[in-house]
């Protein structure tokens, strides 16, 4: 959990005083978050306390050394209130109990390192924790908060960019492969420009590899082959799981005429899916072109087996018997990518 993810929305309540109303809008913005600190510290605090807390308590300005006996949860929380009725709240604390009230940044200081809930019963509770006190007391929370807001707002300009270079490629790209209809100049160019985006998103997060799989669909579908496989081979360092990604940087491959490196990923997608028919078609035929034909049998009888009716891998087994009983010439790499 983050510091600031405490800020919870919550239920409509209403506030009480100026620090139950920046408690309750620090969830949606950091400027608040500071107020709250700092009026955290200036405001009177209420703690619940033993009837034999000593009597010089009773000032608000405690000397040093000074012991505060107060009521404990089990979980060893100290509760404490931003006002009278919130010790009272919801009927749970009983009516007659002994309480105080001290400036908070005193609070903190005379219990130092302890773990503290703020209005426990109420519907904007926020634990404090001795870290997040420290840094109250000391003013590096507010540093933390301006880093955090700078952090958002490159998330929030990052997800505007992100999405906007995405929805430019709707209608041309597709993840498992291409449309094959030609592009007309309007459709480059929405293309072209959904590549300056994703290379915009890369500047921001530079390991984004959902980004970089995007922009190589859009290099892919305007046949900048060689660019499109280094976008995948970056994503493909990357993300260890998803098996698509191998599996077009295979197609780039072999549209480069590289059949190493087309069959190298072609088995590493099947290493992150062993059981996907559709890869294991893809992997036989790239085995043909290289001229392992009895692999490509294994390969495609495997695929068959998981999934008898697939009219794609039909074909392919077709191709691979066709070959070694030499009925027909061995597809091109032309012919594996059409």
């Amino acid at each position: 959990m983050g510091l600031f993810d405490i800020f919870k929305n919550k239920k409509t309540e209403f506030p009480e005083n100026e620090l139950e109303k920046c408690l309750m809008q620090a969830a949606s913005n950091f400027s608040t978050q500071k107020e709250f600190y700092h009026k955290l510290l200036e405001s009177q605090l209420f703690i619940v306390t033993s009837e034999n807390t000593i009597s010089e308590i009773g000032s608000q300005t405690p000397e040093q050394n000074t012991t505060v006996q107060c009521f404990i949860f089990e979980n060893g929380h100290i509760p404490i209130f931003t006002s009278v009725n919130r010790i009272f709240e919801k009927g749970i604390m009983e009516k007659n109990v002994p309480y105080l009230t001290l400036k908070g940044q005193d609070l903190f200081e005379v219990l130092n390192g302890a773990t503290f809930v703020l209005n426990p019963f109420s519907d904007f509770a926020k634990e404090l924790i001795p870290e997040e006190i420290e840094s109250i007391l000391n003013g590096t929370i507010y540093n933390r908060i301006d880093e955090q807001e700078l952090e958002n707002k490159k998330n929030q300009e990052f997800n505007e960019i992100f999405d906007q270079a995405a929805k430019k490629q709707e209608g041309l790209v597709m993840l498992d492969g291409y449309r094959r209809k030609e592009l007309n100049e309007f459709e480059k160019l929405k293309l072209e420009e959904s590549i300056i985006g994703f290379k915009k998103c890369l500047e921001i997060i530079p390991e984004h590899w959902q980004s970089m799989v995007l922009m190589s669909k859009a290099l892919q579908r305007l046949e900048r082959h060689q660019e499109a496989l280094d976008q995948l081979e970056l994503a493909f360092k990357l993300e260890l799981e998803n098996h698509i990604i191998p599996m077009e940087a295979s197609l780039e491959a072999m549209h480069l005429k590289d059949i190493d490196k087309a069959i190298f990923y072609s088995e590493e997608s099947l290493k992150r899916n062993p059981n996907d028919f559709a890869l294991l078609g893809n992997h036989a035929m790239n085995l043909l072109v290289a001229k392992k034909d009895q692999e490509a049998k294994e390969t495609i009888d495997k695929a068959i087996k998981l999934q008898p009716n697939d009219s794609i891998n039909k074909n392919v087994e077709s191709i691979i018997k066709d070959v070694i009983a030499e009925k027909r010439k061995r597809p091109t790499f032309e012919d594996a990518v059409r």
